[in-house]
């Protein structure tokens, strides 16, 4: 087993923290973009959805 060793300089400790916080900050913008992107795809097949059913009663009643 590896030995684990902290740093006696806790300064050496901030290029890691800011190095976490940009890929969080990122991988939070990345899910929000997914939320998004998935909730206009949802909206515009509910479109394209009724749609073909307004074409499929129109068909229907000729």
């Amino acid at each position: 087993m590896l030995p684990i060793v902290f740093p006696e300089n806790k300064l050496e400790y901030i290029p890691a923290f800011i190095t976490l916080a940009i890929f969080t900050i990122f991988a939070w913008r990345t899910v929000v973009f997914f939320k998004k992107h998935s909730a206009r795809e949802l909206q515009k097949a509910q479109l394209i959805e009724e749609d073909l059913l307004s074409k499929e009663k129109q068909n229907k009643d000729l």
